[in-house]
C-alpha cells in the first residue's frame, strides 16, 4: 500500500525545508525515504514529514545536518530494527563528505555490531569509496575531500589488519602494488581478507619496486606473490620488469583495474589473473594455492 501522499513542494510548505535541501538530505544521509510515483515523482508520508521536522529542529539547535540525520535514523532503527547496509553506506558517505571522522567512527561501529568484518569491508567500505570516487570524477567533491576519505578508510583497514593478527603457521603471501602505483585500497582489502582466511600476509603497500619485491620473496619464500595494478600504465611497469618476476614465487597472481579491463594481460606479465570482485578473487586465490601446492607434491 502506498504511504506517500505529499509532493516535495507540499512538504516544503509544511516543514519550511527547501526542496533542494530535502533532496540533499535524502542523497547524503538516506533520510527521509520518500516513495516514488509511477511517473518518478517523490511522495512523502506523514512519517517522513515528522522525520524532516525532527532533523530541522536539531539543525536549528546547532547540530550538524549529518549528525541530526544520524540521530533520526537511529531513532528509526530503534523502532524498526537495524539499519540495512545501504543506509549505512549513505550515512558514511555523508560523514566523509562533511569531513566528520567522529561521525564516521560511529557509523562503522554500528556496522561492526550488525555485520561480519568481511561484509563491512566489501559491502560498506568498498561501495562508499566507489561512490566518493565517482563524485570526485564528476566534480561534486574536491581532491582533498576524496583524499581525506581514502586516508580514513585505509586507516580503518589497517586497524583491522592489525586486529587480525599474524598466523605464523599459515602459508605466506606477499601483497604489493605495482611500481609508481599509489592506489592501494584494493590490495589492502585483499591482504586483510587473506589474513583473516589464515594466510601469513606480508603487506608492503603502494609503489613497490619489482627488484625489491623479488629480493623480499627470496628471503620470505612465500607460496604466492600478489601484485595489484590500478591502470594500464602500472601493467606496463610490470611488463617491463617481467624478468625480475620470473620465478619470484611458486604462484604469481595479479589483479586490479589494470588487469580487470583485459585479464589476458596477466599472462604477459607471467602470472595468473584473479577476479574483479574481491570475494571471487579470494576464492580463486584459494583454488590456485591448492593447485600449486598439489603440483609441487606431485613433482
Amino acid at each position: 500500500m502506498t504511504r506517500g501522499k505529499y509532493t516535495v513542494n507540499e512538504v516544503e510548505e509544511r516543514t519550511g525545508v527547501p526542496a533542494t535541501t530535502l533532496r540533499q538530505w535524502e542523497r547524503r544521509y538516506g533520510v527521509p525515504k520518500p516513495e516514488r510515483s509511477e511517473s518518478g515523482y517523490r511522495l512523502y508520508a506523514d512519517e517522513d514529514i515528522a522525520d524532516i521536522r525532527a532533523i530541522k529542529a536539531h539543525v536549528d539547535d546547532g547540530v550538524p545536518a549529518s549528525r541530526a540525520a544520524q540521530m533520526v535514523a537511529q531513532r528509526l532503527a530503534d523502532v524498526h530494527g537495524p539499519r540495512p547496509m545501504q543506509a549505512l553506506q549513505a550515512a558514511l558517505v555523508a560523514a566523509l563528505v562533511d569531513l566528520d571522522d567522529a561521525q564516521a567512527d560511529r557509523i562503522i561501529a554500528e556496522a561492526h555490531a550488525l555485520y561480519p568484518v568481511e561484509d563491512v569491508v566489501l559491502d560498506l567500505f568498498q561501495p562508499v569509496m566507489v561512490e566518493l570516487g565517482t563524485r570526485w570524477h564528476d566534480g561534486v567533491i574536491n581532491t582533498t575531500t576524496e583524499h581525506f576519505a581514502s586516508s580514513y578508510v585505509q586507516g580503518r583497514l589497517r586497524q583491522l589488519m592489525s586486529l587480525a593478527g599474524t598466523n605464523r603457521a599459515g602459508h605466506s603471501v606477499i601483497v604489493a602494488c605495482a611500481p609508481f602505483d599509489q592506489h592501494e585500497l584494493g590490495a589492502l582489502v585483499l591482504a586483510l581478507l587473506l589474513r583473516r582466511s589464515g594466510y601469513q600476509v606480508y603487506y608492503v603497500g603502494a609503489n613497490t619496486p619489482v627488484e625489491d619485491l623479488a629480493d623480499m620473496a627470496r628471503a620470505v619464500k612465500p607460496v604466492a606473490v600478489m601484485i595489484s595494478a590500478s591502470s594500464i600504465d602500472s601493467v606496463h611497469q610490470l611488463m617491463n620488469k617481467r624478468g625480475h618476476l620470473n620465478g619470484v614465487a611458486p604462484l604469481l597472481v595479479l589483479g586490479g583495474n589494470g588487469f580487470n579491463a583485459e585479464p589476458r594481460r596477466a599472462e604477459l606479465v607471467g602470472g595468473r589473473y584473479l577476479a574483479a570482485d574481491a570475494r571471487d578473487a579470494v576464492a580463486r586465490f584459494h583454488d590456485l594455492v591448492r593447485e600449486t601446492l598439489a603440483a609441487e607434491v606431485a613433482s
